[in-house]
């Protein structure tokens, strides 16, 4: 598995790879068995498993949006290893997600330009699965001859226009106050310093999971669940929450930039000289900065217009209505 990631981390293209495992006198089996498809290669590259994280899966989700599993108190990940096994070197994961977005370029491929704006970004409606292809945006499962209640079909260039003029809209409607451009601006500065972006991405996920804690706790007193007598267990497990918080808020402290600027995201000018100043890749990036995921729906059948309404956008200043609900839990 580690020869995977390290052939991608230096740039071979994940489709070469397969053909690669698949040939010779001794072809390799994929981990399910058969051949190696170049999906295969993608969702392993993605897989927190590899790093050595347990997952789980949301429901609903398709493969691939595996979830890293975090402790319900503590908001920590969940080890899967073996006493003395090691993970994939974060260094190596790091580069092959990067090949992967694009960053990279493999001497033989004239460009990156084969990643699309919004590759990756795209979901069908119909099934919540990928929507990503040539020269339109398809749904994948539909595609590969799999069930979708209402498979999707966009015009590439069409979608990225629309996407495009959307990001320029949210952007220059923000101002000083504006959480999105906060949250821009830090992953922003992550794009300099990739291993400190996903140790702050961690944390936060950390601080985000305590303050539900916390606020979950209070709901539960409101609602009664800790009138006596379980009143005596609602200190400790109040103490509990408090530290679990503050031990986040200090980590994401100690992590985050001591200085965000976030000036050119106040001025169209400055926006609109760095998005035609940015190479594909860079623009790929800038798009992610504040956009979770594009949810696209299928058009009317016959109706070959494009209706903006089809495009739902997840900001990433707003909670995502894909995550999975949280278990209803007793005072405990």
């Amino acid at each position: 598995m580690e020869h995977i990631f390290e052939s991608v981390a230096l740039g071979v293209p994940a489709r070469m790879l397969g053909r690669a495992l698949n040939s010779g006198r001794s072809p390799i089996p994929s981990p399910g068995g058969g051949e190696w498809q170049a999906s295969t290669i993608s969702k392993m590259i993605w897989h927190p498993v590899y790093e050595g994280w347990q997952v789980s899966v949301a429901q609903g989700a398709v493969t691939g949006e595996d979830a890293v599993y975090r402790h319900p108190v503590t908001g920590e990940r969940i080890s899967v290893l073996a006493e003395g096994a090691k993970p994939i070197a974060p260094e190596i994961v790091r580069k092959a997600r990067a090949a992967l977005r694009g960053h990279l370029r493999y001497e033989e491929q004239p460009s990156s330009k084969k990643y699309h704006l919004l590759t990756d970004l795209t979901r069908c409606r119909g099934c919540k699965g990928a929507a990503s292809g040539g020269r339109s945006h398809v749904c994948a499962r539909h595609g590969a001859g799999k069930f979708c209640p209402d498979p999707v079909s966009v015009t590439r260039t069409t979608l990225e226009k629309h996407v495009t003029l959307a990001w320029f809209d949210r952007m220059n409607a923000g101002d000083e106050t504006d959480p999105l451009l906060w949250i821009a601006a830090e992953r922003y500065a992550g794009l300099q310093n990739p291993e400190t972006a996903e140790e702050l991405a961690d944390a936060l996920a950390a601080q985000k999971t305590a303050e539900q804690r916390v606020q979950r706790i209070a709901d539960q007193q409101a609602a009664g669940m800790y009138d006596p007598p379980f009143d005596v267990h609602l200190p400790r497990i109040q103490a509990e929450a408090r530290v679990a918080l503050q031990t986040a808020l200090d980590r994401v402290a100690a992590l985050a930039p001591k200085k965000l600027d976030i000036g050119w995201l106040l001025e169209h000018e400055q926006i609109s000289e760095a998005w035609e100043n940015a190479d594909h890749a860079l623009r790929r990036d800038l798009l992610r900065l504040v956009i979770r995921r594009l949810v696209v729906a299928r058009g009317a059948r016959g109706d070959n217009r494009f209706d903006p309404t089809r495009v739902e956008i997840h900001w990433l200043d707003q909670p995502d209505p894909w995550a999975p609900a949280e278990p209803s839990s007793s005072a405990a």
